[in-house]
């Protein structure tokens, strides 16, 4: 019974480490280009699996060898996140301008001219499988930043070297639940009322996208501090 209880808390912990800010803030950055309830859904568990992956890829090797990595390797992983995050939300309000305002060159009786307009509709500007694949990628790069310290956290938890790889494969689903959970009741719902209004849409690529600029500048900020101190 121990070890379900211990499996238990591993599977939790997952679902809570979903919920940390700069996956949240990701996450929904991404989701926040998508308007339908389902697809933005799945993108936040594409996401898990991408963390899963290093996590056991990382991961694993430290708990059977019972290696550490060094602090050095865990600020440049969270250093590589800070960038993505800024970048992430660079591009996202640069698609929201870009979509609101466009710039045409017209030819009339033999003169060329050129013009700013809005567009009547929106188009995506990134295809959902594209999304995908940049989702699964954000997810592999915070994997990796947090695999030294998930494994550490299975071997301090776990009697066993073969429980301890048990522990760290349920708490890497539990993050994917957890963040399919996520963006299905909190994120994805917000989207489907929003689709119906471009501009509160766009409202919200805003937010998420500057949000996502300010939170990577501050954690780039936080760590070359640290590195440098």
């Amino acid at each position: 019974m121990s070890w379900l209880v211990l499996l238990g808390i591993a599977l939790f912990l997952g679902m809570r480490h979903s919920l940390d800010p700069d996956h949240v803030v990701a996450v929904s950055t991404l989701v926040s280009e998508e308007r339908r309830l389902w697809p933005a859904a799945k993108l936040g568990f594409i996401w898990g699996i991408g963390h899963l992956i290093p996590i056991a890829l990382v991961g694993l090797p430290l708990l059977i060898l019972h290696l550490e990595l060094t602090p050095q390797f865990e600020h440049f992983t969270d250093l590589g996140v800070g960038i993505l995050l800024v970048i992430l939300g660079v591009v996202t309000i640069w698609r929201v301008i870009k979509e609101r305002v466009h710039f045409d060159v017209h030819s009339h009786d033999e003169t060329v001219h050129g013009h700013f307009h809005r567009p009547g509709h929106r188009h995506p500007m990134v295809k959902l499988e594209r999304r995908q694949w940049i989702t699964f990628g954000f997810g592999l790069v915070h994997g990796l930043a947090g695999s030294g310290a998930v494994a550490v956290l299975a071997m301090q938890a776990s009697h066993s070297v073969w429980m301890g790889v048990l522990w760290l494969l349920i708490f890497g689903l539990g993050t994917a639940l957890g963040m399919f959970a996520m963006t299905l009741f909190i994120a994805a719902p917000a989207l489907k009322v929003a689709s119906k209004r471009i501009a509160v849409h766009n409202g919200i690529r805003t937010v998420t996208g500057f949000v996502s600029l300010f939170f990577g500048c501050y954690m780039i900020w936080t760590l070359l501090s640290e590195l440098f101190a």
